[in-house]
């Protein structure tokens, strides 16, 4: 932008009570370092000083007269612009201020939303205007239906509105849908429940395209953002190191990223300077650099001391940040402390103080590491692998083969313990094919006695012709996932709703991230090698057996190049166009479901699982150690 234009600028947040104006002003002036932060209008009139001094909500909604009011909202704007900086960010800008008035008026005065629009138009000509200048005005909503607006607002008041606040929430909403569709507003942001960082990133976008200079955040690579909390010797760095050496994450200190963000700002102390919300917000921009630079996809943060920079951090980041409370009992923190007792509780006042205690209350994971290091490792694995998703709507996928008996099936298993239901590989969708695949059904039980497992499991009737394949798993197996690769898979698609039969109600789906797949599969490339060979020493191999440990192969190389599919045709082709050095040309699927013991056939998709065999052996020979 050109230095003339900044000479006369105004930029505005505009919106409803607790949309984040003030929130995302304050982030935004640290991206535009010329500008000026003007707040609100009251800090510019002392006469709101003597309203305040009052009962200020009579005076507001029953004392004042509607020009009274508007004469000092718009005053009080034109001392604002007075006293403004060449380029000027304002917390409610004009349109904002009007909007207050009329929905104010409209509640006095018993009018509509836009007849008292049309009011504070026609006093605020007959007032001084304020000191023209070049303005842009954005407005932040987190929807287009004014009563969903107007409920939002009032769900994120810290206490209970009365009626009266609640009536003037809604109707100022329906005020600034009347102001969207006049155009009074250059920019309106939807926002839905996006969290803080996005709505900031979005903000800098728009503003840039309007050709406001403000620097942009750093690029967003990070997947998951881990915040280890809890009391001294609790076992917080136990907590990272295992995220960091089994589950691939990059592991930080909270102090030395925010004496970083502290150098770069030229400020000696960032706790003494800068409140808890803006150390939130400086470590979310250290930590967006630390990332775009380092290609760091999840980072885990020790430790969280502080309150409410925890919580805003969580405002900030949204779900993509987690964090985790690491409690143990004090006999246990003392037993492990090599200190004194009394210097240790020490550390604990200290920590109280900031609050770190109180961030057990917002954590998304809660450890008591009171016990065993290996009941630790399990808890950890846990939370790392998976992420719950209390929203998904889960649904069987259709149009699903053998659906009569996947019904009945789902009736003969399920009790009051059972806590999930799952149809497995091609069960359930369109790539089940007749007289080929398998019918397999997972389920997940709160316990697998013998008795159970004898007297209903092994009960389940089979459909003439077709094998049935049944695995029982306990919750406390699928949440700590000790469960195989092809499981791993079956929940991961469950996410998607995909071949989910029953899930009991508040039943929260665990879902391992595609890594922790990969891994798993990678982790059993041994075992399946070791069986498709023990397949081929067969004089006449079982074919379908061949082609199923074929496609595995498949799947299993494309999961780490970051592919994975499930249908058998789509993952033989992808396998083909990525590795058409395998030279992997199988039969087509068709033909050997109606051939299975034609001798071409079988031959030739022995050959192919040869050359699949060999290339592989090949890829495991691109690394040479020196001697």
């Amino acid at each position: 932008m050109t230095t003339e234009t900044h000479q006369h600028l105004s930029v505005s947040l505009n919106g409803v009570d607790n949309v984040g104006k003030t929130t995302q002003l304050a982030w935004l002036q640290r991206g535009m370092p010329d500008a000026h932060l003007v707040g609100t209008v009251d800090a510019w009139d002392s006469r709101w000083r003597e309203v305040a001094a009052g009962d200020f909500a009579h005076w507001w909604f029953v004392g004042s007269t509607t020009a009274e009011h508007v004469g000092l909202m718009l005053g009080s704007h034109v001392a604002r612009r007075d006293a403004s900086g060449p380029l000027a960010l304002e917390d409610r800008g004009l349109p904002m201020l009007r909007a207050t008035c009329a929905a104010t008026a409209a509640l006095k005065d018993g009018l509509s939303p836009t007849k008292a629009l049309r009011l504070v138009d026609r006093l605020a000509a007959d007032l001084p205007a304020a000191a023209s200048r070049r303005e842009v005005h954005v407005l932040l909503r987190r929807s287009g239906d004014p009563a969903r607006e107007a409920a939002e607002a009032l769900r994120r008041e810290p206490r209970p509105a009365n009626e009266r606040y609640a009536t003037y929430q809604r109707t100022l909403a329906e005020v600034v849908s009347v102001q969207v569709e006049r155009g009074d507003y250059h920019a309106v942001l939807d926002l839905g429940d996006a969290p803080i960082l996005e709505v900031q990133r979005t903000l800098r976008s728009h503003l840039a395209d309007a050709g406001v200079t403000v620097e942009p955040l750093p690029k967003d690579v990070l997947d998951r953002l881990w915040v280890l909390g809890g009391m001294s010797e609790s076992g917080k760095s136990t907590v990272g190191e295992l995220l960091r050496d089994e589950h691939g994450v990059t592991r930080l200190k909270i102090g030395y990223l925010l004496e970083v963000a502290a150098m770069r700002a030229g400020v000696v102390d960032p706790y003494e300077h800068w409140s808890e919300r803006e150390q939130a917000e400086r470590l979310t921009e250290e930590i967006l650099r630390f990332a775009e630079t380092t290609k760091a996809r999840t980072i885990s943060l020790e430790s969280a001391h502080r309150f409410e920079a925890t919580a805003h951090l969580k405002r900030v980041w949204g779900d993509r940040c987690q964090v985790v409370y690491v409690d143990a009992d004090t006999t246990v923190r003392v037993s492990r402390a090599a200190e004194s007792e009394s210097r240790l509780r020490g550390r604990d006042a200290t920590k109280r103080e900031r609050g770190a205690d109180r961030i057990a209350e917002i954590a998304d994971h809660l450890i008591d590491n009171s016990g065993s290091l290996g009941a630790l490792k399990l808890a950890v694995s846990r939370i790392a692998s998976t992420v719950n998703l209390p929203r998904v709507t889960l649904h069987a996928s259709g149009p699903v083969p053998q659906s009569g008996w996947l019904g009945q099936a789902t009736d003969h298993v399920c009790d009051e313990q059972v806590a999930l239901v799952l149809a497995t590989g091609s069960t359930g969708t369109t790539s089940w094919r007749d007289g080929w695949s398998d019918l397999d059904l997972l389920v997940v039980r709160d316990t697998a006695p013998a008795a159970w497992l004898r007297d209903v499991a092994g009960t389940l009737p089979a459909p003439d012709g077709i094998k049935v394949g049944l695995s029982v798993f306990t919750t406390a197996d699928i949440d700590a996932l000790r469960v195989p690769p092809r499981v791993v898979q079956s929940l991961r698609r469950a996410a998607q709703g995909v071949g989910v039969l029953y899930r009991r109600a508040g039943h929260l789906l665990p879902v391992p991230a595609a890594a922790h797949g990969d891994r798993t599969s990678r982790g059993e490339l041994g075992l399946v090698l070791m069986t498709t060979r023990r397949l081929l020493t067969a004089d006449q191999p079982d074919v379908r057996a061949v082609h199923k440990h074929l496609v595995l192969l498949a799947k299993i190389v494309l999961r780490a190049d970051g592919h994975d599919l499930h249908d058998a045709d789509d993952v033989l082709t992808a396998f083909r166009e990525f590795h058409p050095a395998a030279e992997c040309a199988p039969p087509e699927l068709s033909d050997l479901i109606r051939r299975p013991s034609d001798p071409v056939l079988r031959g030739q998709l022995v050959d192919v699982t040869d050359r699949l065999l060999t290339y592989l052996d090949r890829l495991d020979h691109i690394v040479r150690t020196s001697e």
